[in-house]
């Protein structure tokens, strides 16, 4: 969390637990804050002529939502320092309109109860430093 103490607000409502409602003015920006009782911005909404921005600092956030989460913008950027998991309990589909890119320095499974793989048009290249393995009951080709 961004441990930064906010001061000298232009107002400022305490609320429940110690936390308090405040705005302030920071760089050509209003911001609307919720800070914890030691002054720490938990929640901030910050308005500028160029953007409004949305920041949250917790230790954990849930969205829940009975029908459905739509996210729209120009870039999506999602950056864990674990893990990313998702699970889908019916069907993952992934539409690209550009080019896909997927870099893993360790190694990559797909596993499924059939894989196919189609090039619409144009090669498929496989490419190895060692050798490339085939297994399988039978090995068709063509």
């Amino acid at each position: 969390m961004n441990d930064t103490i906010i001061t000298n607000p232009i107002y400022e409502k305490p609320l429940k637990k110690g936390h308090a409602l405040a705005i302030i003015n920071e760089n050509d920006c209003e911001v609307v804050q919720v800070r914890n009782a030691k002054g720490i911005a938990l929640f901030s909404i910050s308005i500028s002529d160029e953007a409004t921005t949305l920041t949250i600092e917790a230790e954990n956030i849930e969205l829940k939502a009975s029908n459905k989460i739509a996210i729209a913008a120009d870039v999506v950027q999602i950056t864990a320092t674990s893990e990313v998991f998702m699970k889908s309990q019916g069907d993952l589909m992934q539409a690209v309109d550009g080019d896909t890119m997927m870099i893993t320095q360790g190694d990559k499974q797909d596993v499924a109860r059939i894989q196919n793989i189609t090039s619409a048009l144009g090669d498929v290249n496989i490419k190895a430093n060692d050798d490339v393995k085939l297994k399988g009951e039978r090995i068709k080709l063509n």
